[in-house]
């Protein structure tokens, strides 16, 4: 008698669970939809034009593809902040190879993929040997990729020339519908390696507490360098994309590369805190399309994208990070 009420009390319970997390789901739905209304009716109208909600996708696939990459490389608690300068220097071999060795799209896809894998697991690696903080770590080595990035471009400029262009070779990949198809097909492998696979769960175990995962059987450098390397193909895909829809990424200097992830950074925190709604990849869209429409309503409003914005950016990411650890006891990570 006392086993079929446990089992009913454990089924109520369930029911339970589920019927609120309909609720909440809703809810979360309920509020963004009002807020692209507010958005909508604070340009006059011009958010919902074709043409518009365009560029938002767009620039939303850019975006997801980063924080998809930091789901499986942010979530071990690796802060890695060379990332903005490998992805820039990945966008300009990408596009060496596809322009000046004629290999065109598989030239692009693949060479950035390889930059953006290789130098992440050489970031990882680095890291375990010499015990060094990854933020420090990623600081210096941000200094270097941009220095590499900036000497080829001034050995270019020297002779006539400048950083790669695509002109108007390779451009598909970065408009619609083949942007939309490629983020498809990133986030159902996404979805799969984070959530069904070892190294999803390995990553996560990471983030949670390394001696933990190490007692559960966690080997934690190899976990490291798989969940680097699948994090670097998010993160090469977004180059190869990003490289696509510009032609052309320009190196920089002066760690000003770290400006170029911020509006990811805020999209990652932002899904951290709706993973309690949905899944990790799938807050990873959501969060990226929200964050993407705000600073794109900026634009609309005429807010100067070099001072104004930059200080909502940064107030974002403060804002989202406070909502992603708001549960955090002790230490936050």
């Amino acid at each position: 008698m006392n086993k079929t009420v446990s089992q009913a009390d454990l089924e109520t319970n369930a029911c339970g669970k589920d019927k609120s997390q309909i609720v909440r789901t809703g809810i979360v739905i309920a509020v963004i939809a009002v807020l692209y209304i507010i958005l909508n009716i604070a340009v006059g109208g011009k958010f919902f034009t074709v043409s518009n909600i365009l560029s938002v996708v767009t620039s939303s696939v850019v975006n997801t593809f980063v924080v998809l990459g930091f789901c499986f490389i942010f979530t071990m608690g690796v802060v890695d902040l060379s990332v903005g300068a490998i992805m820039i220097l990945a966008s300009n071999i990408g596009g060496i190879l596809a322009i000046q060795f004629n290999l065109g799209y598989p030239g692009l896809i693949i060479g950035c993929i390889a930059v953006t894998v290789i130098l992440e697991m050489l970031n990882l690696k680095v890291i375990q040997l010499s015990k060094i903080p990854a933020w420090i770590f990623g600081l210096g080595a941000t200094m270097v990729y941009e220095a590499l990035g900036s000497m080829y471009n001034s050995a270019q400029i020297a002779v006539g020339k400048q950083a790669v262009s695509l002109q108007d070779a390779c451009r598909g990949l970065g408009v619609p519908p083949a942007n939309i198809i490629v983020l498809v097909v990133g986030l159902v492998i996404a979805y799969f390696l984070f959530n069904k696979t070892s190294i999803g769960f390995g990553s996560r175990a990471l983030g949670s507490n390394q001696a933990v995962a190490q007692m559960m059987g966690v080997n934690i450098n190899k976990t490291m360098l798989k969940a680097g390397a699948v994090g670097g193909v998010f993160l090469g895909l977004a180059s190869a994309v990003n490289e696509s829809y510009s032609g052309r990424i320009v190196p920089t200097t002066g760690l000003n590369s770290i400006a170029s992830i911020f509006v990811p950074l805020a999209a990652f925190l932002l899904a951290v805190a709706l993973q309690r709604i949905f899944n990790l990849t799938i807050s990873a869209v959501v969060s990226s399309v929200v964050i993407t429409s705000i600073f794109n309503v900026l634009t609309l409003m005429n807010v100067p994208s070099g001072t104004w914005q930059k200080v909502i950016m940064g107030i974002s990411v403060l804002i989202c990070g406070i909502i992603s650890q708001r549960e955090e006891k002790g230490v936050v990570k």
